[in-house]
C-alpha cells in the first residue's frame, strides 16, 4: 500500500450559536447535550460534537476518511443533526472560526 493510500482526510468546523435576531447565544452546553442525545439515538458518535472557546461557539469534527465521499457522507450527517438540534432549541449555526 502506498503513502497515497494510507493518507486520510477529516473536516473539523467552528460555528456560532446565534438566536433569531443574530445575536450570539450562550447555549453551547445545552445544545451539544441535545446533540449528544440525539447521536446515541442515531448510533452516531457523540465526539463528532464539541464545545469551543466561549459559551456561544461549538464544532462540528468527522472522523477520519479514505475517500471525499465517505467524508461528505460523515459531515453531512454530522451537520444535519446540529441543524436540527438547533431547531429543537430556536438557534442557528453560524460558520465563523473566531467570535465576532
Amino acid at each position: 500500500m502506498g503513502a497515497m493510500e494510507q493518507r486520510r482526510i477529516g473536516i473539523e468546523q467552528e460555528f456560532l450559536l446565534v438566536d433569531g435576531e443574530g445575536a450570539p447565544s450562550d447555549r453551547a452546553d445545552e445544545f451539544l447535550a441535545r446533540c449528544w442525545e440525539a447521536a446515541g439515538e442515531e448510533n452516531l458518535s457523540p465526539v463528532s460534537f464539541v464545545g469551543e472557546v466561549s459559551r456561544s461557539m461549538v464544532e462540528i469534527n468527522t472522523p477520519p476518511a479514505r475517500t471525499v465521499a465517505d467524508l461528505t457522507e460523515a459531515y453531512l450527517t454530522s451537520l444535519n443533526l446540529a441543524l436540527r438540534a438547533g431547531g429543537e432549541l430556536d438557534v442557528r449555526l453560524y460558520p465563523l472560526s473566531t467570535y465576532p
